[in-house]
């Protein structure tokens, strides 16, 4: 019997352990390499080299480019996106599923699916619906004059997820920013259509140990450490950990290790309060606290908390999106909130767990997370799902 063919329309070149589809897909491959080693994968996997990269990448020298107007004229992109097109390839057709992994792509590829018989599959990868996420990136101001015209570029949106026969999420709690964000979603949303598999990375390693880390920053080796990791804005919830700072620091044994860049909004004015800004190396910074905390207004999947869970640390996180995903597997290292009150709490009692059981807490995460979240899970949930998708004929 022919194996079927699967297409990932995405470059094997551009894979890299970063965010987004780049390290999304680099950590499937890592999953998948490893499964092949032990038996043929039942799917015969692709990676599409032709794929064009996005035409923002064709930009020379664009970090050069003050961010206004960089975001201005991604702005001019996306408003005439609805009339650009990449040409017709037949040469997928070979294939009986292609799986997208952008909104953009699949759009522009709309020429080419136009007459193909296969099954389509869609990964968003956007933490709501892009063209709301399109209209964050601008500036308050140009913000206002472009509002009517991206938000025309919602047909965007709605052309994949419509054109898509299967639409993969990490997780079903992952779709609560689209219902929050995208009117329309309910109407389009169609049940038939939906898997779910959660993602796996590659475990973490700190590169700097906790007892140097902590003297490098003049952080007592006794100090009770809350990290944080990521942007500085009010949809990751960075004004609620500043609030939390506020009435946490009143404790003189209690520090912040912040990493990320300050901006839009800028951290406490305090000598516990530790932001270190960007860093290369924010597994070491975990490492060496205490508690991570987790934000988040609004959250997909966050790929940050299972670099966390990689490492043995306890999180302390919102009631929000992705996050709820984990309340399932009921661990005694991982708190959820609803309120700032019920954050401060869930910290603290943290605080107050004695030694051993702290240690058990934290073998727990790891084990969760070995169980759970490695690339070779993350690859052998994939196959299933696609297995499953090849054969159904619904």
């Amino acid at each position: 019997m022919r194996k079927q063919k699967l297409l990932i329309y995405y470059a094997e070149s551009m894979l890299k352990p970063v965010g987004g589809p780049s390290g999304y897909l680099y950590n499937l491959k890592q999953g998948l390499d490893i499964l092949n080693k032990v038996e043929e994968l039942p799917i015969d996997i692709s990676f599409y080299e032709a794929a064009p990269k996005s035409l923002r990448d064709t930009v020379k020298n664009k970090d050069k480019i003050p961010k206004r107007l960089r975001e201005f004229r991604r702005a001019i992109d996306d408003i005439f996106y609805e009339r650009k097109a990449y040409p017709l390839d037949e040469s997928v057709y070979q294939y009986d599923m292609i799986h997208f992994h952008s909104i953009d792509a699949m759009y522009l590829c709309r020429k080419t699916l136009e007459n193909y018989k296969g099954k389509v599959i869609l990964t968003s990868h956007s933490p709501c619906a892009k063209y709301k996420e399109k209209l964050a990136w601008l500036n308050p101001v140009d913000y206002k004059l472009f509002k009517k015209w991206v938000e025309k570029i919602e047909m965007m949106d709605a052309y994949s997820f419509n054109r898509a026969d299967y639409i993969i999420f990490p997780c079903k709690e992952a779709e609560e920013p689209y219902y929050h964000t995208w009117e329309r979603y309910e109407q389009l949303r169609d049940e038939r259509k939906y898997r779910y598999m959660p993602t796996g990375i590659i475990g973490c390693t700190a590169k700097v140990s906790r007892e140097e880390y902590r003297k490098r920053y003049g952080i007592p080796q006794d100090a009770f450490v809350i990290s944080y990791a990521g942007r500085h804005n009010e949809i990751k919830g960075y004004a609620d950990l500043k609030k939390l700072g506020e009435i946490l620091l009143k404790n003189k044994n209690v520090y912040f290790l912040i990493a990320g860049k300050e901006e839009p909004m800028t951290g406490l004015t305090d000598n516990h309060w530790i932001e270190i800004g960007w860093t290369n190396d924010p597994h070491s910074l975990i490492a060496a606290s205490d508690v991570f905390v987790l934000p988040n207004h609004e959250t997909y999947f966050d790929l940050i908390l299972l670099e966390v869970l990689s490492l043995g640390i306890p999180v302390v996180m919102s009631r929000t999106g992705g996050n709820k995903y984990f309340e399932q597997f009921k661990q005694p290292g991982l708190k959820f909130y609803n309120t700032l009150e019920e954050a401060k709490n869930s910290i603290l009692e943290i605080k107050k767990m004695p030694a051993l059981e702290l240690y058990d807490a934290k073998q727990k995460i790891l084990e969760m997370f070995r169980e759970e979240f490695t690339v070779e899970q993350f690859a052998k949930n994939y196959v299933r799902i696609i297995s499953e998708i090849a054969t159904n004929n619904d």
